[in-house]
Formats: C-alpha cells, structure tokens, sequence
C-alpha cells in the first residue's frame, strides 16, 4: 500500500506514462500527413549554410565539454539523492533521472542516427518537461514542508502575519496562499494561450563543422509538440489544478499542487524552446549552443544548492504531521 508521501509520486507516474505516450500515439496516427502538411505550408527545404571558425568550435565545446559536464554533475546528483526519503528530495532525484534519460536520447540521436530521428528526438524533449515538472514540485514541497509549514498542522504558517489569521485555527477564514494561486492559475493560463497563437515555422540547414557535414533543424513535430501539445497540456492541467483548489475551499489539497507543478514542465519547456527558436531561428547553431548551455547552468545551480544547504537537506526527516485527510484541526 502507498503512503500519504509517495501518492504525489504515484500521480507524476502515472501521468507521465499517459501524457508522454499519447502524442506518439498522435504521430503514429499522423505519420506521412505532417510532412504533407509541411510540403502544403512551404516548409523550407534544408539548404547549405556557411559556419564560421568560431561557431565551429562552439559545437566542439559543446560537445566536448559543457554536454558531459551537466550529464556528470546530474549523475553525481542523482546518486547523492539517491538514498534520500524527504518528498521534495525524491521529487528532485526522479527529475534529475528523467532529465539525464532525455540527454542521452539526445546523444543517441545525434551521434548514431546524425539528429534526424523523431523519436529520439522526442524522449529528449519529454525528459526534459518530466524533469522541470518534477523540480517545480520539489520546489513547491520542499518550501511548504521546509519553509512556510503549510501543510504541518503542528507549526504555524509563515504567511501569518501577512494572513492576520489562519485556516488551521478558524475554519471560516479563507486561507491567503489558496487565494493568491487562484489568481495565479488563470494568469498562467492565459500566457500559455500565447504559446499556442505562436506560428509554426520550421527551420533547417546543412553545414559543415571540422570538415563533416552536420544537419540542424528545428522540425515540424518538434514544434507541434513544443508549442501545441505542451501548452494544450498545461492549460488541461492548470484547469484541474484551479477546479481542485475552487471545490475544496476548506482543505489543504495536494493534488492541486501536483497537478500545478505537473502543468509547469510542459509549460516551462515549450516557452523555453519558443524564445530560443524565436531569436536564434536563422542561426541554429546558436540554440543549439545555448540550450546546452542553459542545461549546465541549470543542474549546476541545483547541485550547488544542494551543497550549500547538505547539512539541512541531508538528514533524517522528522516526522511532519501532514492531515492526510485534508481536514485541519488546531493543534491541543
């Protein structure tokens, strides 16, 4: 039987395994029309373009360099958490294995089948998405459970003083965080519509990098994942999360977090991959550049966090009465 702790974990599984494999569904179901789809729309063909020295040997550090320092580092990270139980912790560690998965289908792409495969392609994407969904919950749990004692019921609230009064004493007074994420929601809601009003366009050229020939492309089944599947899933999820939050006015509800959280990988990833096909849509050597570079900056920030707070993160959790149920009751 699962605990209260691990069913936040069972949820994330359980939708990953649904959401991650229905767009391969829909591509099965779509194969040879999205091409034809491209051919219609006027997709640009992949034509020849010049690389300068220095970009040559930006792919070089790339692939040299920063691509096996983050896989490192989020491998050592991965086995650093690897015997920890606290619910933000596990979270991380399961973003982090989805995150290092995802490199390597990358790698897999582009050193054996030179990035022209859809599905490799496509569990690259998906680790990451899987992965900034699990951080954000990570960072959710760890701050309620760490910092704001939320959900403990008992120690007091941190936004208390900023609330005058609380939830968990009186159950007539409506709670202020509930209140700000149901403000929250809907603005986030309402920037993932602009993901979907972007225009697909896909992009690719040949060039050359240290005398071999490479192939870049930003095609069109990446981006009908990136900016149509991704934010149509994050609205789903954000209207489940708000529907949670709105219909269960005096309980503290963790699947309204779960499905937040769930709803911010997708999200974070397609506005990501958007901005940088965006500026760096005649130059794809440069999102390619810089998206790596994003990546080590990413796992190096979250194991330098994790280094700096060890003597905290890195103990044994004491017991942290959580209302499973979802009713509070004042502490005696």
């Amino acid at each position: 039987m699962k605990t209260d702790r691990q069913k936040p974990l069972v949820w994330f599984g359980g939708g990953v395994l649904v959401a991650g494999l229905l767009p391969l569904l829909l591509y099965w179901l779509l194969l040879g029309h999205v091409d034809a789809w491209a051919a219609l729309h006027n997709a640009p063909a992949a034509a020849f373009r010049d690389t300068s020295r220095f970009e040559q040997w930006l792919v070089v550090l790339v692939a040299f360099g920063i691509k096996p320092a983050y896989m490192l580092i989020s491998l050592l990270s991965i086995l650093w958490l690897w015997r920890q139980r606290a619910p933000d912790l596990v979270a991380l560690r399961w973003g982090l294995i989805a995150f290092w998965l995802g490199e390597n289908a990358c790698t897999v792409n582009y050193m054996f089948i030179r990035g022209s495969s859809d599905f490799w392609e496509y569990l690259h994407n998906l680790g990451m998405a899987v992965c900034f969904s699990l951080a954000t919950y990570a960072l959710l749990e760890g701050t309620d459970r760490r910092l704001i004692k939320y959900s403990s019921i008992k120690d007091r609230c941190a936004a208390l003083s900023l609330c005058r009064a609380c939830i968990k004493y009186d159950a007539d007074v409506p709670c202020g965080l509930r209140r700000v994420f149901t403000m929250l929601i809907p603005a986030t809601i309402v920037l993932a519509v602009m993901l979907l009003g972007a225009d697909l366009k896909p992009a690719a050229y040949d060039t050359t990098i240290m005398g071999s020939g490479v192939h870049y492309s930003e095609t069109l089944t990446d981006q009908l994942f990136e900016i149509r599947y991704c934010p149509a899933l994050t609205i789903l999820l954000l209207i489940a999360s708000w529907l949670v939050l709105l219909f269960k006015r005096a309980e503290p509800v963790p699947l309204a977090k779960v499905l937040f959280a769930a709803a911010m990988g997708p999200f974070g990833f397609g506005l990501m991959r958007l901005f940088l096909a965006t500026v760096f849509r005649e130059d794809l050597i440069q999102y390619v550049v810089w998206e790596e570079i994003t990546e080590l900056v990413f796992v190096a920030a979250v194991a330098f966090v994790l280094f700096v707070f060890r003597h905290s993160l890195f103990v044994k959790e004491p017991s942290i009465p959580v209302d499973p149920a979802g009713t509070w009751e004042a502490p005696a």
